[in-house]
């Protein structure tokens, strides 16, 4: 993804083109059933993926994937590194990209959304049909032809507005129109016969729709009549007042969208003559619309919202100067969109990863990290400081002190918990220490103010110990890492982690050449040392049972339990083997006092992955067992 995101922008920029990227930062409370709908299906597609790898044991079909949770986020990074503009958008994503584009006299604009058809934009291309060439030198794609569109449609461009409003939206969601859409079939229509199925409701297909729709649209007499137009499609549904109103706020929003631009002077090509850029017609396609085999609700002729909101108490007041910080980054992209959403809106939404709900010992990952928000929130809304005002008025007042508790609204779906309602999560302070206010500790200019940044971060964490901050026990590029690992230590009950998943993760991560299993055995000895210096950093504080030293010569152990224990951070990373006599030469690592002439095995995880040859035995003498090392397997002499 690196390597094409480096190749796309240096493509751009040979091409005399500026590439600016928009990333949807914004929460769209409006648009939450539609997300929902995303997370139910995506769930589905997640337990397809978990039950594939099982029964086949090979790698899901394509058609499947689902992108990780932190990709954008991953992508905006690395934008950034390759000087690549970045816009993300506050309140309402398309309607600012729109804005974006005509104010500053954008020429083109790479999408793939049927919402920016209306945009007025002077190119519209297809991002689902952008190909970078090998070579890195042509750069292809789809122009959507409005124009052609309006031809094939025979619909006066100055329609579309009502067009795309009874097509189905994020303000009149498609159900709320499918009585309206079979409406236009009509009961002669050879698809009548699927209107109703087992006591569900499905909705035309899109290509029938969008042809019924055009037609009905084209036969309106005044276009500006908007309530006679509204009873006129909702005659037949109940609550019509609550549709009309919606109608009528669909209409606005897309003759929002679609007004002229300010500025007709290019600051920036975008997409303009780099490559062949081949002329395509689309479907004009809805947002929202589905297949044939979709299903819906029945009582389509009520109104439809899958999703039941929470009211909570109003948030802290937050600094204006935090506020404006926070409002900068967010559209510069050069902060989680999560944090202006809590500042802002006190909610967030955690959308669905890629779990095996089969599995009832392990947490999911929104239970697993929620402590983390939990402190997070805390941070945020300078609620350490807030209770130690608490604490001073109680003390005046002789009385016990009242805290005010701070709740921040979780959307998710994981296992036992469906996205349609929110949970509330309270703030946290630290126990350890007290937190500053959030405008000191994020403006702060002092080194005080950056090391008592660090310390929130590794206390929310839970790894705020003295060898996470010392860089020959932690490099500073795996502090993250170190971190997120110590945490999942942290969970009670069920172990996590077992030893060799922790070591793996800690090898692989110092050396890249534990992917090339042909340079295994040219590991530095250097390298056990670190991942020794790191793992006991890691276990620092924590208290596990420690097993038994193994005898000098072990017995083959038996098969680990459910929950491997864990070495005491003070005990070695790897036991110690049986000091053996030198015989002839050989390679030596730290913490190991011989290496056998007789050759040897190194192991990771249980598997052998490298091996070594010794000396030949001397005559009229035994030789030694073959060693072999292990690194996060069972141990063995």
């Amino acid at each position: 993804m690196l390597g094409y995101l480096a190749a796309l922008s240096k493509a751009c920029f040979n091409g005399n083109m500026e590439l600016l990227v928009c990333f949807n930062g914004a929460l769209e409370k409006g648009r939450l059933h539609e997300w929902v709908k995303r997370q139910v299906n995506d769930r589905q597609t997640a337990q397809q993926i978990i039950s594939h790898i099982q029964n086949k044991g090979t790698p899901p079909p394509k058609v499947w994937f689902l992108p990780p949770v932190c990709m954008a986020h991953s992508i905006r990074l690395a934008l950034l590194r390759f000087h690549v503009g970045i816009f993300q958008s506050i309140e309402d994503h398309h309607l600012e990209v729109i804005a974006l584009c005509r104010d500053n006299g954008i020429h083109g604009l790479l999408a793939y959304d049927s919402d920016y058809a209306l945009c007025n934009i002077p190119y519209y291309f297809s991002a689902h049909a952008l190909k970078l060439s090998r070579n890195g030198k042509s750069l292809t794609t789809n122009q959507y032809l409005m124009h052609e569109v309006a031809r094939q449609l025979d619909l006066n461009p100055n329609r579309f507005v009502i067009f795309a409003s009874l097509l189905g939206n994020h303000i009149l969601p498609d159900e709320d129109l499918a009585a309206f859409h079979w409406s236009l079939l009509g009961p002669e229509h050879p698809l009548a016969s699927l209107k109703v199925r087992a006591h569900q409701l499905v909705l035309p297909p899109c290509d029938v729709v969008i042809k019924a729709a055009a037609d009905y649209v084209r036969n309106i007499p005044d276009i500006s009549d908007l309530e006679a137009i509204a009873k006129d499609v909702f005659k037949h549904s109940q609550s019509c007042t609550d549709k009309v109103i919606r109608f009528k706020r669909a209409v606005e929003y897309y003759s929002q969208a679609s007004k002229p631009p300010h500025f007709p002077t290019p600051l920036c090509e975008f997409l303009n003559t780099t490559g062949n850029i081949s002329a395509a017609l689309w479907s004009l396609q809805a947002t929202g619309l589905h297949s044939i085999n979709a299903r819906i609700p029945s009582l389509l002729s009520m109104p439809t919202r899958n999703h039941m909101d929470i009211t909570t108490p109003p948030l802290p007041a937050v600094a204006p100067e935090v506020l404006r910080v926070a409002e900068y980054r967010h559209k510069g992209g050069l902060m989680y969109p999560y944090i202006y959403h809590i500042l802002t809106k006190g909610e967030i939404k955690l959308s669905v990863t890629i779990e095996d709900e089969a599995n009832n010992d392990l947490p999911s990952a929104v239970q697993l990290f929620r402590p983390i928000r939990q402190y997070v929130y805390g941070v945020l809304f300078s609620l350490a400081e807030a209770r130690k005002k608490a604490e001073r008025l109680a003390m005046r007042k002789n009385c016990l002190p009242e805290y005010a508790h701070v709740m921040v609204k979780e959307w998710a779906a994981y296992k036992g918990k469906s996205p349609h309602t929110p949970e509330l999560v309270e703030a946290l302070p630290f126990r350890e220490w007290t937190c500053p206010n959030l405008k000191k500790l994020w403006l702060g200019k002092a080194v005080e103010d950056k090391n008592r940044r660090m310390r929130a971060f590794l206390a929310c964490m839970r790894s705020d110990t003295p060898a996470m901050l010392n860089p020959a026990n932690v490099p500073t590029p795996l502090l993250v890492l170190c971190c997120v690992l110590r945490f999942m230590l942290h969970w009670p009950g069920v172990r996590i982690l077992r030893r060799n998943e922790l070591d793996a993760f800690l090898a692989q991560a110092l050396s890249p050449k534990l992917y090339e299993p042909d340079q295994l055995q040219d590991l530095k000895s250097e390298l056990v040392a670190k991942v020794e210096k790191m793992r006991q950093s890691i276990l620092e504080g924590l208290n596990f049972t420690r097993p038994p030293h193994p005898p000098v010569f072990p017995l083959p152990p038996p098969p680990p339990p459910h929950g491997m224990p864990f070495y005491h951070p003070t005990s070695s990373f790897y036991p110690l083997p049986p000091v053996m006599p030198p015989h002839g030469r050989g390679r030596g690592m730290p913490g190991l006092q011989g290496i056998s002439s007789q050759g040897g095995k190194l192991e990771i995880a249980g598997t052998v992955v490298g091996q070594w040859a010794g000396n030949r035995r001397s005559r009229g003498r035994g030789g030694f067992p073959v060693q072999v090392v292990s690194v996060g397997g069972p141990n063995r002499g």
